[in-house]
């Protein structure tokens, strides 16, 4: 922090002078040190080696939000290294009549209320499964590569994974029928 020296309401403004340009340089020099790391301009902080504080949003929160009581990512969200998860995952999951359409998928999970389910194009890579809540859901295999039948009775599950234009049977739970 800057060094600022007093001027005493005694000294002149002729004594003072030397006093008032070291008090100037100093501001001056402690802003340089400021502005080296937030921009003015572009209002960028940059070159920070540590942040201390109780929390952070991004985008006033819609984008993501820092806290020590949870963080919030509502933005798509690329890792391109090892994402390494120590205490559990949760999945969102939908209680649904009809699968989402073409590019709809929200969930990871959908837990399917009547007895038919069509697939629809999906996000590359996209991931869902499909659970049989009651009764038997015969899923409409047309979507499924290399699969002809998928029927699931009651409590059955099926996870699938869309590729390219086309989903890939990953796992069925020992209740389903596949062929």
């Amino acid at each position: 922090m800057a060094t600022i020296s007093l001027i005493q309401g005694t000294d002149s403004l002729s004594a003072s002078r030397v006093t008032l340009n070291d008090n100037f340089t100093a501001i001056n020099d402690e802003l340089g040190l400021v502005t080296g790391l937030l921009n003015p301009t572009t209002s960028n902080l940059s070159n920070v080696n540590s942040i201390g504080a109780a929390s952070i949003d991004v985008d006033g929160g819609s984008a993501a939000s820092f806290a020590s009581t949870g963080n919030s990512l509502g933005v798509d969200t690329d890792v391109d290294a090892l994402l390494s998860i120590n205490k559990g995952v949760t999945y969102k999951a939908e209680t649904v009549a009809v699968m989402p359409n073409a590019a709809s998928y929200e969930a990871s999970s959908y837990i399917l209320t009547t007895g038919s389910a069509d697939l629809f194009n999906a996000s590359e890579g996209q991931e869902i499964t499909i659970i049989a809540e009651s009764g038997t859901v015969i899923v409409n295999p047309i979507m499924i590569a290399g699969v002809s039948l998928l029927q699931l009775p009651q409590y059955a599950t099926a996870t699938l994974r869309f590729h390219g234009s086309v989903w890939y049977l990953i796992a069925a739970s020992p209740l389903a029928n596949v062929a």
